[in-house]
């Protein structure tokens, strides 16, 4: 394999004790590997490193994968971080956990063009796509239309993985595949990682004399009664998040339930069977609850599982290249509200 090493890699060489580095290959290169061998050739992570699952689909009597190419190449500790970001979790931040920048070092990206997606086929990479992103919205209305301003920020468009508004994901099967396949790069085209650290955040000081009172204090204050609920919510999401592993590592593609879907879920803590119109199908989410958080939203990660006819057909986390729980919640409208349980406020879903 030809490795080109650049500036920013030489920079990763000499910041090595700092755990940057950085790669780049050919994706011709890097076609019939593994995605551990994927991830060690742009990055130099060792194989027994952790590996988040990927975006997992049967099709034609295989199983494909499909991961972005951050999330690959992600450090563990960092995929972690963004857990905690979507989940509003609150522990301490470590600056050590290197940040990866990953980007098609062939061309700059255009508008139109998504990041990379690896694609890989009983384990080995098949392709590189390059899915389409959302056409750009409508200008907003005015915001002295308050009825036609709510209505534009919870209006939603169809994306690949929906034929329709309103339809559960992957109702058309691997339908996507074929929607996603225009933006399928040559094995000539190279991705290029650069990983490194984040810059270290300034020390806080503390002040030298006592503020008066803000605005968000005051809302601090009136939301103080409920923060007795804390320590509950923080347990139950503790338990969430190593109850929902571990359902999570129990399913597999084409794996049948042992009951019909619906009985499934409601035997089991942290699911919740959302079914179809069509018949046989629907999809079942997974609680993986959250960072320990200050926040009384109790926003959580959520794992979808598509299952037809009693069999799980796909399997997509919640920072994967498939779909997410948002769109469990939007309505045939195409806005985002509350058309299923789970969903609440503007197109938010708590599993």
């Amino acid at each position: 394999m030809t490795r080109r090493i650049g500036l920013a890699a030489l920079a990763a060489l000499l910041l090595a004790s700092g755990g940057a580095r950085a790669g780049e290959a050919a994706i011709g290169e890097l076609i019939g590997l593994s995605p551990v061998e994927v991830r060690a050739r742009l990055t130099g992570a060792p194989a027994d490193a952790p590996l988040a699952r990927g975006f997992e689909v049967a099709r034609d009597g295989g199983a494909d994968a499909y991961f972005t190419l951050d999330v690959l190449v992600a450090d563990p500790r960092a995929l972690h971080r963004r857990m905690l970001q979507r989940t509003h979790g609150d522990e301490p931040y470590d600056p050590d956990v290197p940040s990866c920048r990953s980007r098609l070092a062939s061309e700059p990206r255009p508008p139109a063009a998504g990041d990379p997606v690896l694609a890989f086929r009983d384990g080995r990479l098949a392709a590189v796509l390059r899915p389409a992103r959302a056409p750009p919205r409508s200008p907003a209305p005015s915001i002295d239309d308050r009825k036609a301003y709510e209505r534009w920020i919870r209006q939603a468009s169809i994306g690949p993985f929906q034929t329709g508004l309103g339809q559960l994901p992957l109702e058309d099967g691997a339908g996507f595949l074929g929607r996603w396949e225009a933006g399928r790069l040559t094995a000539s085209e190279r991705l290029s990682v650069d990983c490194a650290p984040l810059p270290r955040r300034p020390p806080i000081t503390a002040p030298t004399k006592r503020r008066p009172l803000n605005n968000s204090d005051m809302q601090g204050l009136a939301l103080l009664p409920f923060a007795v609920q804390l320590p509950g919510m923080n347990r139950d999401r503790a338990r969430a998040r190593d109850s929902g592993a571990a359902t999570l590592a129990s399913l597999g593609l084409g794996q049948r339930l042992p009951q019909d879907p619906k009985a499934f879920a409601a035997s089991r803590e942290g699911l919740r069977w959302h079914a179809s119109a069509r018949p046989g199908y629907g999809v079942l989410t997974v609680d993986l609850g959250g960072g320990r958080t200050r926040n009384l939203s109790d926003a959580r990660d959520a794992v979808l599982v598509g299952v037809r006819d009693g069999a799980v057909t796909w399997i997509s986390p919640p920072d994967g290249a498939g779909p997410r729980a948002g769109l469990l919640c939007i309505d045939a409208q195409g806005l985002a509200g509350a058309p299923r349980p789970g969903c609440h406020d503007w197109g938010n879903y708590r599993p």
